[in-house]
């Protein structure tokens, strides 16, 4: 089975994750929509595991900050279990520079703070992606 659907290509977008209340999904999606962007919204991190099982690939996953340790973690963990690993954005309504820090520091991509303009997001959905891409390109191939 050839492992091409892992990397990004232009001509289809971007394949993305995205842990966002139901009330900002349409918005997210509509702001995304000039990138060609994909999305797979989900609710809770136990999703994650199904994606996995299935080898369902993504560049970027969006993520909220508010969410409880626990939470975080359990995420975080089902997250590495995908492969490749999506670059992380981590969506909040502060972004301090110890979230900031931090999220880098456990191999996250980048904070946006809320409320963000679709420009905003658009952007740093669109670094991501090139993130993403420049790391499978990178890595050695699964064969």
């Amino acid at each position: 089975m050839s492992e091409k659907h892992l990397e990004p290509d232009s001509s289809h977008g971007i394949r993305m994750l995205a842990l966002v209340p139901a009330e900002m999904q349409t918005r997210v999606q509509r702001e995304l929509a000039p990138l060609g962007t994909e999305i797979d919204f989900i609710s809770a991190a136990t999703e994650v595991s199904h994606l996995a099982l299935s080898r369902t690939s993504y560049q970027v996953a969006l993520l909220p900050a508010a969410l409880s340790d626990n939470g975080w973690w359990s995420l975080w963990g089902e997250i590495a279990l995908l492969h490749p690993r999506p670059e992380i954005l981590v969506y909040a309504q502060n972004a301090s520079f110890k979230l900031w820090s931090g999220v880098l520091e456990i191999g996250g991509h980048d904070v946006i703070a809320e409320p963000f303009s679709g420009d905003e997001l658009r952007r740093a959905v669109s670094r991501a992606a090139s993130s993403f891409a420049d790391r499978c390109s990178q890595e050695p191939g699964d064969e």
